[in-house]
This record gives structure tokens, C-alpha cells and sequence, in this order.
């Protein structure tokens, strides 16, 4: 239809425009000086020039397309030129960059009982944002160290995020009822030293260990005890992953105090022949709690001398 449309009006532009050349030539008008034979073509020829100017007017009026075509090319080049450059800077920054986290990747998590006070669940979700900022430094700064680049201090924020779901998320969990799992995962692929775009997510969390629940245990004996204490501590982890515990980068938080480990080393230490390290929770243990435990080295065999009673580590937190 295009084709045919142009095909008209160009046989019309030139039907006229011959018909005026012959009128022209007929009554020998004469302009500018120009003889009658030069006026006839120097008239026809802004006669053809005016009609196809119309013409290309009257389509860009009525058609959108033509419109856009005739008077949007410049701003179309002008756009494509800005879009190729952001194209090759963002990629000069893939090929540069590291990227830190994944999109709805786990940063960190909590564990909230729902109802509490609004002042209360503000303080929770503002420290473990804080904690999200602090592991996104921290993993700035080990990328830092392999690159040879200054490190970041621990004051600066690498983190953003929408202060308005903050609030919708306080009013949320103040109307829930039970144990709430609180999470902070990025909104998208986040870069090294750029900041990290973050989103918040909760839901009802279920027990996994209650309070004075055992763990693992692991029978050791004794000039094996620290090879078997290694493993003990694996074993631990894949119990508590097992029974439904969510790991962070593979790891459920927390760490035996020195104080914890001096007298775990000590009751090790005075152990005749087997006996067990036994892992027994702290409190109670869901989801996304830290794996909040103490250990106990019970004997397996009779004392050969004095009654011993087993050793309790207080406090202690995987």
C-alpha cells in the first residue's frame, strides 16, 4: 500500500508539474530575466519541489509512523549513541568487577517472636541491617585484599534499601502471631565496592531443637580426640542442616567462646580411654536461629580413680 501510495502521488507531482511547464511555455512568462524556455523549467521545478514538500507534510500530520520517521531521527540516533555507551560501560564493569552477591541471594537472617512492641521491632530489623552492611564490607574487603586495593572502613554504607517497606514490614510482624524468620537478600546482582540493593522477607519459622535437646554426639577416643573433635564439629552442622536449620554461605553463625574452649580442653584432657562429645542446645533452635549450643564430654568407660563429673561448657554458640 506504501509502495502503491508513493507511486500515485509521484505520476501526479509529475503530471502536474509538466502541465504547468507547458502553460508557462505557452503564455512565454518570463522571471528574474530568465527567458520563457528557463522559467518554464525554473517554475516547474518549485512546483514539484512544493507539491512533494505538501505531500510529505500531509502524511507526517496524518500518520504517527511518518511523523516520527521525518522529525524523530536525530533524537532516535542521539538515544541509540547513549544506550551504546552505557552498553560498553556496563560491560567494562562485568569484565572489572566481582560481584559480591547474587540476586536473592541470603545476606542474613534472624529469628523474631511477631507481636512485640513497635520501638522493639524496629531495633531488630535496624541491627540486622546493620549486620547485612557489615558482612557486605567484609567481603568488599577480602576482594580488596586479593586486588591490592585500600580497604573500606567498617563505617561506611554499602547498603540501600526502602525505608518504606522497612515500616509496611514493622506493622506486618506486629500483627503476626508465633516465631518469625527475618531475611535480608539482594534485590540484585550487587558489584564490588558499588552498593548493594537489599529486600526483606519474613515467614513462620517451626522449632527444630528445644532447649536441653542433644544435637549430635561423637564417640572419641582419647589420643584421638582432636582429629575426632574436628569432625565433631561437622557432624554438629550437618545434624542441625538435616533437621531443617538454614545455613548463610554454609555456616550457622555463632563460635565456642575461649573461655568455653580452655575447659573443653581441659575435660578432654582428663579423660581416661572413650568417651563421647555431645552437643546439646542452649534454647530453642529454629530455622534461622544460630546453632546455640555446649558441648559435654561424657565418659564411656568406669573411672579408674576418682568420680568425675562430666563437663558442662556454658554458653557456648556454633
Amino acid at each position: 500500500m506504501v509502495y502503491a501510495l508513493v507511486a500515485v502521488v509521484a505520476a501526479g507531482i509529475a503530471y502536474l508539474a509538466n502541465q504547468l511547464g507547458r502553460q508557462i511555455g505557452k503564455r512565454k512568462m518570463s522571471i528574474l530575466h530568465l527567458r520563457p524556455r528557463h522559467t518554464s523549467i525554473f517554475i516547474t521545478t518549485l512546483t514539484g519541489m512544493a507539491i512533494a514538500l505538501i505531500t510529505l507534510t500531509v502524511f507526517a500530520f496524518l500518520s504517527e509512523p511518518v511523523r516520527g520517521l521525518l522529525v524523530g531521527v536525530e533524537k532516535l540516533r542521539a538515544e541509540e549513541a547513549e544506550l551504546r555507551q552505557k552498553v560498553q560501560a556496563l560491560q567494562q564493569t562485568l569484565q572489572e568487577g566481582v560481584f559480591l552477591w547474587s540476586i536473592d541471594q541470603p545476606i542474613v537472617h534472624m529469628t523474631i517472636p511477631s507481636g512485640l512492641p513497635y520501638e522493639r521491632t524496629r531495633a531488630a530489623i535496624t541491627s540486622l541491617l546493620a549486620q547485612a552492611n557489615v558482612r557486605t564490607i567484609m567481603r568488599n574487603n577480602t576482594i580488596a585484599a586479593e586486588k591490592g586495593d585500600a580497604p573500606l572502613p567498617v563505617s561506611c554504607v554499602l547498603i540501600d534499601y526502602d525505608p518504606e517497606q522497612i515500616e509496611a514490614l514493622i506493622h506486618s510482624l506486629s500483627e503476626e502471631q508465633g516465631v518469625m524468620g527475618l531475611r535480608v537478600l539482594a534485590a540484585q546482582n550487587c558489584l564490588y565496592r558499588h552498593k548493594a540493593p537489599l529486600r526483606l522477607e519474613y515467614w513462620k519459622v517451626r522449632k527444630v531443637f528445644s532447649e536441653g535437646e542433644v544435637v549430635a554426639t561423637r564417640p572419641v577416643e582419647n589420643n584421638r580426640s582432636m582429629m575426632e573433635f574436628v569432625r565433631f564439629i561437622e557432624d554438629t552442622r550437618q545434624a542441625a542442616v538435616s533437621k531443617g536449620m538454614r545455613p548463610i554461605d554454609g555456616q550457622l553463625g555463632g563460635g565456642l567462646n575461649e573461655q568455653d574452649l580452655e575447659r573443653l580442653q581441659g575435660a578432654i584432657a582428663h579423660q581416661k580411654g572413650k568417651f563421647e562429645l555431645v552437643a546439646i542446645a542452649n534454647r530453642d533452635l529454629y530455622e534461622t536461629s544460630s546453632l546455640d549450643v555446649r558441648v559435654e564430654v561424657r565418659g564411656l568407660e568406669p573411672p579408674r580413680s576418682e568420680g568425675r563429673s562430666p563437663y558442662g561448657g556454658e554458653g557456648g554458640v556454633w
